[in-house]
This record gives structure tokens, sequence and C-alpha cells, in this order.
């Protein structure tokens, strides 16, 4: 009969354990460890050293790719890159580290042909080289970085620009994170939020995408220096909130019109003529502003007409600013905010839209004069002309008083009329002179000039007859 070798391990088994406690020693110090040992699920060799093997094997690790996640994706680098590396001195520490024995009947077993145990796996030990991955942190953190963004008005785009948190890495946490990789292939880094300086519920209530009214005026023909002082009074006023109710003031919003503020010398008018002073061209911004309210049904608090007609609105429709005398008021008479987007679109033209309420109809400016005063010419001699030179310094202009009327029809079919009155002065015509030049000698006077004078002295000129 055959026994098979299951059953004679069985025979010689109980024969040994019958054979008393004094052989069981003898066996434990012969027989062989039957578990195996592999590290990280890879089994040592017994052919060559094993600290050879630990580093060859730490070697292929560090050129194995990590996978690193972040709020967009996803991108690889080496391990050795992140400064994760196989720790070997660790790992030859573990394998020498003495471990409890297979008891002796399970190693008797294994000896006499039975199934080995299933091998003890022993982790694999990494370490961190924190300055090299600090390093390797710190070049990619700008590139991972979402700046916020402030809640703002576009005035441009007529819309609102919502509030949104930033992120930037952060460099502590991700070091961590590294720091616990192990034998992973994969490690998430950590962000920190960046809140914004202007969260949204800091802009006023005010809907940019509804315009109210708009005005444009045009100052191709009369540039110059004129052109930075128009250009940094519509900065000044861009974004200039009305709130409701809101009695509003243009020299209080653009504030002292002096060089240190950006402002240039430029043609103003002082009594009857143009001479050059700080801010001139400024009164044009009040004028678009103060066209664009008229148009939008804004009530009108304080406004004053130049002294003269300008060339670049209509009678009535202008209004002129001094700074710190004259002013321009506006109020809001709607139940929300209005914002003032005032802005250069083309080089020689400034425009003004106020932006947040609903037109309530349509608005109609007209206007009539009342009265009409005729100008005259003035002479002045001139030591710095030659003798005999002859210059127009500035064209004679009427006087006129003006009645606006500002109609407006609502959408359910009524009416609202409003009246205001302007005055404009005669305006002179001037002619510079040499010493040697006769008066009486000039051109003909222009229609609407009632007479000449020199040095406030009647003067009859060539051909005239009263």
């Amino acid at each position: 009969m055959r026994v098979s070798g299951v059953a004679l391990s069985s025979v010689l088994l109980s024969a040994l354990l019958g054979a008393g406690a004094g052989l069981w020693p003898a066996l434990e110090r012969r027989l062989p460890e039957p578990t195996a040992v592999t590290l990280s699920g890879r089994t040592p060799p017994r052919d060559r050293a094993l600290s050879t093997w630990l580093a060859q094997r730490a070697e292929r690790e560090a050129e194995t790719e990590i996978r690193v996640t972040h709020p967009d994706g996803a991108l690889v680098a080496a391990r050795s890159d992140l400064g994760v590396s196989l720790d070997t001195e660790a790992a030859l520490g573990v394998l020498a580290r003495p471990r409890a024995t297979t008891s002796v009947l399970t190693r008797l077993r294994v000896w006499l042909g039975g199934a080995a145990p299933e091998p003890v796996d022993l982790p694999m030990t990494y370490r961190l080289d924190a300055a090299r991955a600090a390093s390797w942190l710190a070049q990619l953190a700008p590139a991972l970085r979402l700046d916020p963004v402030d809640a703002r008005l576009d005035l441009s785009g007529h819309e609102r620009v919502e509030a949104r948190s930033g992120r930037e890495l952060d460099l502590g946490a991700s070091l961590s994170k590294l720091a616990a990789l192990g034998g992973a292939d994969e490690v998430a880094l950590v962000f920190t939020e960046v809140a914004p300086r202007v969260p949204t519920s800091a802009l006023a209530e005010v809907d940019p995408s509804i315009v109210l009214s708009e005005y444009e005026t045009d100052f191709a023909k009369r540039g110059g220096p004129r052109v930075k002082n128009i250009a940094r009074a519509a900065q000044l006023l861009d974004g200039a909130l009305l709130a409701p109710g809101e009695v509003w003031s243009f020299n209080r919003t653009v504030g002292p019109r002096t060089l240190e503020r950006g402002f240039v010398d430029a043609p103003v008018i002082v009594a009857d003529e143009l001479e050059p002073g700080v801010g001139g061209g400024v009164c044009q911004v009040a004028t678009t502003l103060f066209a664009a309210g008229v148009m939008g049904g804004l009530d009108v608090v304080k406004r004053r007409s130049h002294s003269r007609p300008s060339g670049y609105a209509p009678l009535g429709l202008d209004a002129t600013v001094i700074d710190g005398e004259v002013d321009l008021q506006l109020r809001n008479p709607y139940r929300v905010p209005i914002i003032v987007h005032a802005f250069l679109p083309v080089p020689t033209r400034v425009r003004v839209e106020m932006l947040g309420a609903g037109a309530p109809g349509k608005v109609e400016h007209t206007y009539s004069v009342t009265k009409s005063e005729d100008f005259f010419r003035r002479v002045d001699r001139r030591p710095e002309l030659l003798p005999d030179q002859v210059k127009r310094h500035q064209k004679g202009i009427p006087g006129y008083d003006v009645l606006s009327t500002v109609r407006t029809r609502f959408v359910d079919g009524s009416e609202r009329v409003r009246h205001y009155a302007s005055t404009y002065y005669p305006v002179p015509e001037i002619y510079w002179v040499g010493a040697a030049v006769d008066p009486a000698a000039l051109p003909a006077l222009p229609e609407r000039a009632t007479h000449m004078e020199l040095q406030g002295e009647p003067v009859t000129p060539a051909g005239y007859s009263p």
C-alpha cells in the first residue's frame, strides 16, 4: 500500500510528538525558517548584497513618475525632483530587525513538503529632502497662483464684474503631503484661498447695463493743452456715483484744478477775453455732463451758462465751472443710484453716459432767444507789434438771453415741461495793432457791430456813416 507525502508527514509528526519534549528544542534549532520576507512586494535577492540591491532599487525609484494634481489639472514629475527618495539605511534596518519565528510544527510541515506560509511584506520607507522639495514647489507656485478678482463696475462694457476668490500654493501643507507620499504614485497639492479686496457686497447697487442718457461734444477745432485738461477732468469724473435724492457737485468730485493734480495751462475766459489759466477746457466736460443730465431728467440745482456761447454745445445746454467759485450741481430724482461714465471715445471727443436707471421717456431740449444784444469793436495798441502790424485777436459775438424748455414725454403718455434761463453777454471784436496803424483804416465793421473804440474813445472807421 502506498502512503502519500501528507499522510507520511502526519504519521511522522505523531511519532515525533510522542517522542517527548526533549526533542522539540533540537527541531526548532535545526529546521529552517520557511516564511519568506518581501520589501514592499519585492523579494530581496540571495545572490548579491542586500545593500547593493537597495541602492539599485533606489536609483530606479528616483526616476519613477509621480502625478501631481492641482485644481486646474495635473502634471507629472520625477520622484527625485520632488525630493522624495528611498531610505536605504532604514530599509536595511527593517530587514535586519529580529522577527517572530514560525512555529516548529509549521516549519516541520513545510520541511516535510507542506505549503509554505504567505511571505511577510515589510514596508519600504522613504525620506524627504525638504530643501529640494521646497525649491521645486516655489518654482511651481507662481504658475499655479490664481489672482482674486475684485468686484467692480465695468463702465465701458456696461456690466457688473462679480468678485472671485483666488488661490495660492500652501507650501507647508504641500511639503507635508510630499513627506507622506511614500511609495504612492500620486499626490495632491494644497492651496489656500486668497480673498478679493473688494467683495461683491461692496458694489453700489447700480446696474451699469442700463443707459439713462448720454451726450458727446467735439473739440477737434479747439485742441492744444485743453485736451489734457479735458482728459484729466473726465478721468476724475468717471465713476462718480449719485445716490438716490443726492445733490451732487462737479467741483467737489473733480477737485482743485492745479498743476500738481495733472492739469495744465490753457485758455480760459477772463472778463470778455481769453487768457491762459490752469484747467482751461474743464468747462467742456462740465457742459457735456450737464447736457447728459438734462437729457436724463436729472434736477438742475445749480448751473450757470458761459459768459459767451460755446462752440461745442447748443445755447442753453452749456455749463461753466470755476474752481472754488462757480459750481454745477445736479440732483438724482430716481430711486436707484446713477453712476457717471466719462471718457474720450476718440482723441477729439468727450462723452458722458448716465448709467443705472431706465429712461423715464423721451426728453427733448429746445431754446428760444428772448433778447439779443449787439457788440462793438475794441482796438488795442500793443507795444510788442511792429508799427504797421495788425492782428485780429478775437471775433465779436452778440449777446443773448435764452429760455430753455425741457419737455419729457413719459411712456404713459403724460408730459412734464421745465424751463430755465441762460445769459450770454456780448463779446467785443478785438484788434491788436502797432503804434503807426490808423484804426479808421481797419476793415469795415462786421454785422451786429455797433461801433469801434480805441482806449475807450469812439473811432469812426473808414467808410462808416452813422
